[in-house]
């Protein structure tokens, strides 16, 4: 399988094959604990009219999303991982709109497979991969906004990257370097915090979200337990 290393909006574009959606802080980590929690699924959408819109077709289902990371007006929750785990979303469809992740969702429409990764599910995640007979692999690191470069989701691509081709690395300086990040000042500054326990533990899942294209909404579902 032939790897390699994307960003933000414009990479999406261009990736092919299997993409795994990386976006730390935090689309990726509330995606998760959204499924974890037990959601159904959670649709990605670009826009917030979208969102709404959706919601009019689907009034069972719940919104969550922010813009520059507060919660939009109107929506049952945030981009947060520590809320979503407060909540019981059993049989419960989440429409999800965020800055960054969600975006680089539909961008990478071109895609074969899209899954998401992060820190919380690495070995579940390399344990689906290693099964896939996908000739490309593309980490996608989304980014702030998948606009500049985030040190968060930089160094997770090449954590998942090193897991993948056997040469794992240590996370813990990878996790001080964030810590220090303008990501983790960005979180700090609107005071969540709470989601740093969440976005940067490692293997708290053991499973792997992947874009269902098998239904009109279109969304992330959990993968077997692996």
């Amino acid at each position: 399988m032939k790897t390699t290393i994307r960003h933000g909006l414009n990479g999406a574009e261009t990736a092919r094959g299997t993409v795994v959606i990386i976006d730390v802080f935090r689309a990726s980590n509330t995606i998760l604990m959204l499924l974890d929690r037990g959601a159904s699924s959670v649709i990605p959408v670009m826009k917030v009219k979208e969102a709404f819109d959706l919601k009019k077709l689907h009034p069972e289902c719940l919104l969550a999303g922010e813009r520059k990371g507060i919660t939009i007006d109107g929506f049952d929750m945030g981009n947060s991982p520590h809320d979503a785990s407060q909540m019981n979303l059993v049989g419960k469809n989440v429409i999800l709109t965020t800055s960054g992740g969600t975006r680089a969702t539909w961008h990478a429409r071109h895609a074969e497979r899209i899954l998401v990764g992060s820190f919380g599910n690495a070995r579940a995640l390399v344990v689906m991969l290693r099964q896939s007979d996908s000739p490309f692999l593309t980490w996608l690191a989304v980014g702030t906004e998948g606009v500049s470069r985030a040190i968060e989701d930089d160094l997770c691509a090449q954590y998942l990257k090193g897991i993948a081709e056997g040469k794992p690395q240590n996370p813990d300086s990878m996790i001080k370097r964030i810590m220090d990040g303008e990501g983790a000042a960005r979180l700090r500054r609107l005071g969540q915090e709470d989601d740093f326990s969440y976005c940067l533990a490692t293997d708290l899942f053991d499973f792997v979200p992947e874009l269902s294209r098998t239904d009109s909404l279109n969304g992330f579902v959990k993968t077997e337990k692996l």
